[in-house]
């Protein structure tokens, strides 16, 4: 026998469906991202793997442009929005270095994806001017924090911009060197040490 309610539950069902947001599908261009780089970023796959038509991607972007742009845009917000988990707060230098460098690296050796897009939109800034653009904020927002630590080490401003690029580039070397390296404790604590003592030994 048919049971009169099974239409209304299907009907429900489908009603139910959670709509996808903008962040859904940036979500999702993420993983593309990082799996190959900017050129592999198309709407049809995006739409095929999310499950839905491109109508729904037109809903919330204008077209392939904005949602490079959209892209670009949250990964500079979520880069500038973290820098206040490692913020120097005032303590004693290489204690705050070091805890600095270990949540640095220790993150780093278990988000392969972040490091993944980081370096997909590096790659993408050589030849995009926004993404170019981008890329140098984020870079002066993360020296610049690193100069609020080394102004208590010396007054010489040329002194303490060299400081804050020298551990700059060695930690982003350093997440390179890590990424993906899950429970190397003891490599993270020998890089650690390491750049502590390179980036202090130039005082």
């Amino acid at each position: 026998m048919t049971d009169p309610q099974a239409p209304a539950r299907r009907s429900r069902t489908v009603s139910d469906k959670p709509q996808l947001t903008r962040d859904d599908w940036l979500d999702a261009a993420a993983g593309e991202v990082a799996a190959g780089g900017f050129g592999q970023l198309r709407v049809l796959t995006l739409a095929k793997k999310l499950g839905v038509t491109r109508g729904s991607f037109y809903w919330h972007f204008k077209d392939h442009e904005d949602l490079v742009v959209s892209f670009l845009n949250r990964w500079r917000d979520r880069r500038l929005h973290e820098l206040q988990y490692w913020k120097p707060r005032g303590g004693e230098v290489e204690a705050e270095l070091r805890q600095i460098l270990e949540l640095l690296l220790t993150d780093a050796s278990r988000n392969i994806r972040r490091l993944q897009v980081e370096l997909a939109v590096r790659d993408y800034a050589r030849r995009n001017d926004y993404a170019a653009e981008l890329v140098t904020e984020v870079d002066a927002a993360r020296i610049n924090q690193n100069c609020t630590l080394f102004e208590r080490l010396t007054k010489d401003p040329e002194r303490v911009r060299d400081l804050s690029l020298l551990l700059y580039v060695a930690t982003i070397g350093s997440q390179v060197v890590l990424t993906g390296k899950k429970g190397d404790e003891e490599a993270i604590r020998r890089i650690e040490d390491l750049m502590a003592r390179v980036v202090l030994g130039q005082r």
